[in-house]
C-alpha cells in the first residue's frame, strides 16, 4: 500500500471531524454534534488540509463552502467509513447478536414512536452500541444517499433512489388544534370552515408538508394563510398556545400528556399515509440491522398505542 499521500494523511479522527462539517456545512454545528471545541475543530481540518497540501474549504459570507479538494476527500471519507463500518459488521457478525452497532435515521416525527420500539428491542441485546440520529427529510435523505446508517424511517420515501423499503405502520395526518380553540369538539367541519385559520406548517420539502400539498391538490382545496416552522416539537407548542391550527401526525396527539391538543374533525381528514423502514438496495445488513428490522416489521404494532391511534382516526372519519 505504498502511496505518498496515504503516509501523509491524517488520522481518522481528523477525516471523520472533516466528514462531519462537511455534512452539516457548519465549523460550530460539528463542534456541538462531536462534543468539540469549535477551535478544535478547525485545528483538525486545517491539518487535514495541510496533510493533502490543499484547501479543503472556503467561507463566503458566513456559509462554509467544500473546495474541488474537499468534495474528493469528503467522497472518499464516507467510502472509507461505509468500509470501515462493513468490516464492523462482519466480526460482529462472526461474534454473534452480544455485541455490534445499529445505526438509525428518522425523520423528525418518528422520533415521537420510534423509543418505544428502541426501549423493548436494545433490552433484548443490551450488548449493541446504538446511533439514533434524528432530522428533516432532506438530511436523512442526505444520510441514506452517503450510506451513513443501517436503517432510515421515512413517511415519504424518496423516489430517486435505489431502495429497498417496508411499509410496518399507518401515519394518520390529523388537523390539529388548541383544545381552547374555537371549533374544537364541533362536528362535520369542512376545510372551508377553516377558511380563516392560520396554519402552523413544516418547511418545504418535509414528508408532512408533501402529503399535505398532494391531499390538497387531489380534493381542489386551498391552503389559507400559513406559518412556516422547521420544527415539530415548536408547532406542537405554538398550537397548544392557540397560535393556529396544524396538520401532523396522530401520534403528536398520542404523545401529548393531558388534553391540551384536541383532532378537528374535518371532512376527508385525516391524511391516511404510511410509515417505512428503508435502506440501499446493495447494502448488506448486518446481523443486528436484519434483527431490528424483523422486531420492527414483525412487533412493532403491538408494542405502540395503536388502539389509542386507531380511535384517534375512527372519530376523525366518522363526520356526524
Amino acid at each position: 500500500m505504498e502511496s505518498r499521500l496515504l503516509t501523509q494523511l491524517g488520522t481518522l479522527r481528523q477525516l471523520e471531524i472533516f466528514l462531519s462539517v462537511a455534512e452539516l456545512g457548519s465549523m460550530s454545528r460539528a463542534a456541538e454534534v462531536l462534543h468539540l471545541s469549535h477551535p478544535a475543530v478547525s485545528l483538525q481540518v486545517r491539518k487535514l488540509a495541510d496533510a493533502v497540501g490543499l484547501p479543503l474549504h472556503e467561507v463566503i459570507g458566513k456559509k462554509l463552502y467544500l473546495t474541488e479538494a474537499g468534495r474528493e476527500v469528503a467522497e472518499t471519507g464516507w467510502e472509507i467509513f461505509a468500509s470501515l463500518r462493513r468490516l464492523d459488521d462482519s466480526i460482529n457478525n462472526l461474534k454473534g447478536l452480544s455485541s455490534g452497532r445499529l445505526a438509525i435515521s428518522v425523520v423528525t416525527t418518528a422520533k415521537y414512536f420510534l423509543p418505544r420500539i428502541l426501549g423493548p428491542f436494545c433490552r433484548e441485546h443490551s450488548g449493541i452500541d446504538l446511533s439514533f440520529h434524528v432530522g428533516n427529510r432532506s438530511e436523512i435523505i442526505q444520510r441514506l444517499s452517503k450510506n451513513l446508517d443501517d436503517l432510515y424511517i421515512f413517511n415519504d420515501l424518496p423516489e430517486d433512489l435505489d431502495i429497498e423499503s417496508f411499509q410496518f405502520l399507518p401515519n394518520p395526518l390529523a388537523v390539529i388544534a388548541s383544545s381552547r380553540h374555537h371549533l374544537a369538539g364541533r362536528k362535520g367541519l369542512r376545510w372551508s370552515d377553516l377558511a380563516d385559520e392560520k396554519f402552523l406548517m413544516r418547511e418545504e420539502g418535509s414528508g408532512t408538508c408533501n402529503a399535505i400539498r398532494r391531499h390538497l391538490d387531489a380534493h381542489g382545496y386551498k391552503l389559507g394563510k400559513t406559518m412556516t416552522i422547521e420544527s415539530n416539537e415548536a408547532i406542537k407548542h405554538a398550537v397548544v398556545e392557540n397560535m393556529g391550527v396544524t396538520v401532523l401526525s396522530a401520534y403528536v396527539l398520542a404523545d401529548t400528556v393531558g388534553h391540551e391538543l384536541v383532532q378537528l374533525r374535518v371532512k376527508d381528514f385525516p391524511i391516511l399515509s404510511d410509515w417505512y423502514v428503508a435502506y440501499p438496495r446493495t447494502k448488506r445488513l448486518s446481523l443486528i440491522a436484519e434483527r431490528f428490522l424483523e422486531f420492527v416489521l414483525n412487533k412493532g404494532s403491538d408494542i405502540l398505542p395503536m388502539q389509542h391511534l386507531e380511535e384517534q382516526v375512527q372519530r376523525a372519519l366518522a363526520q356526524t
